[in-house]
């Protein structure tokens, strides 16, 4: 198991759905919440639909956001 420095909820367990960012003791990863958060469902229902604590899903949210903000897109000019 690696725990992920700065966050009390998140961890990856080499094997566990991919070896993608878990919440901790469940198979629950960051992409279902994203899912659920995008299908409208309210971070409060998520809670309580995964039986995890909100702070879980917030932490969820702020390692999606930090993640994006490494990404690069590169693209090219169309001709």
């Amino acid at each position: 198991m690696v725990v992920l420095p700065g966050y009390k909820w998140l961890e990856v367990v080499p094997g566990k759905r991919g070896g993608r960012p878990t919440i901790k003791g469940t198979r629950i990863t960051v992409d279902d919440i994203l899912d659920m958060l995008a299908a409208g469902w309210k971070p409060k229902e998520v809670a309580e639909e995964f039986d995890i604590p909100l702070e879980a899903v917030y932490e969820a949210l702020r390692f999606a956001s930090k993640t994006l903000k490494r990404v690069r897109v590169v693209t090219e000019a169309s001709s």
